[in-house]
C-alpha cells in the first residue's frame, strides 16, 4: 500500500498561518519544536505560546485531518475498494495515536544575523515495514481461507489489512535512538520558521517514519 500520510503536503499548506504569528521568539528550536509539537504530537501548547491564534491551530488541524482523510480515501479507491467512514475516522486517529507516542527535541548549532540552523532529535517508528506486515498477514489469511470469488476475497483482504494497520498503529512503540533532521531557519514576522517549510515537512516525515 502507499504510504498513508506525506506530512510535507500538510507543513506546506498551514505555513502561512505559522508565519503570521507576531510574537517575538528569540530562539529557534523552540519554534522548530512547536511545529513538531503541533503536527506530530498534536499539542498546541507551544504553537500557541508562540502566538498563533486558536482559529489558525484549529484551521491548521483541520486541514491535517481533512486531507488525512482523502489520502487515505483515495489509496482505498486506487485499490477498487471504498473504505467507510467509520473505519476511516478509525484509522486516522490510530495513527495519530501513533505519532503522538514520539517525542523530541531540537538545539540551535549555529545563527547568524536573521537565520539560525536547528537539530531535531526524534525517535521514530517503521511505518514501511508495519504497512507490510498489515498487508502480508492479510493475504495469508486471505489465502488460507481459500476465497472462489476473486472479488469477495479482494474485499477480505481489504477489510483485514485495514483490522491489522489499525491494530499495529495502536502498539507502535517509539525507537529507543533518535534520528536527526537539519533544519534552516529565517525570521519571518518576528517569528523563526523554516526557511523551505516544504522540505523540512518532507524530511521529518521521513525521519518520523523510519525513512531518514
Amino acid at each position: 500500500m502507499k504510504n498513508l500520510l506525506p506530512l510535507s503536503l500538510y507543513f506546506c499548506l498551514c505555513m502561512a498561518m505559522f508565519a503570521g504569528c507576531n510574537k517575538p521568539n528569540t530562539n529557534a528550536a523552540d519554534s522548530i519544536k512547536a511545529i513538531y509539537d503541533l503536527y506530530i504530537l498534536g499539542d498546541t501548547r507551544a504553537i500557541s505560546s508562540l502566538g498563533m491564534t486558536d482559529e489558525d491551530i484549529a484551521s491548521a488541524q483541520k486541514t491535517y485531518d481533512d486531507s488525512l482523510r482523502e489520502m487515505i480515501r483515495a489509496n482505498f479507491s486506487d485499490s477498487g475498494q471504498e473504505i467507510d467512514d467509520d473505519t476511516l475516522d478509525e484509522l486516522c486517529a490510530a495513527r495519530k495515536e501513533a505519532l503522538a507516542e514520539m517525542s523530541a527535541s531540537a538545539e540551535v548549532t549555529e545563527e547568524t544575523d536573521g537565520t539560525a540552523t536547528v537539530v531535531v532529535h526524534t525517535t521514530y517508528f517503521k511505518e514501511s515495514a508495519l504497512d507490510a506486515d498489515a498487508f502480508y498477514d492479510a493475504r495469508e489469511e486471505a489465502l488460507r481461507l481459500a476465497f472462489t470469488d476473486p472479488t469477495e476475497q479482494q474485499v477480505f483482504l481489504m477489510n483485514a489489512y485495514t483490522r491489522n494497520l489499525i491494530a499495529a498503529y495502536r502498539n507502535v512503540t517509539p525507537s529507543t535512538d533518535t534520528t536527526d533532521i537539519t533544519v534552516e531557519c529565517v525570521i519571518q514576522n518576528k517569528t523563526w520558521v523554516p526557511a523551505n517549510m516544504s522540505s523540512f515537512g518532507s524530511d521529518l516525515a521521513l525521519a518520523i517514519t523510519g525513512h531518514h
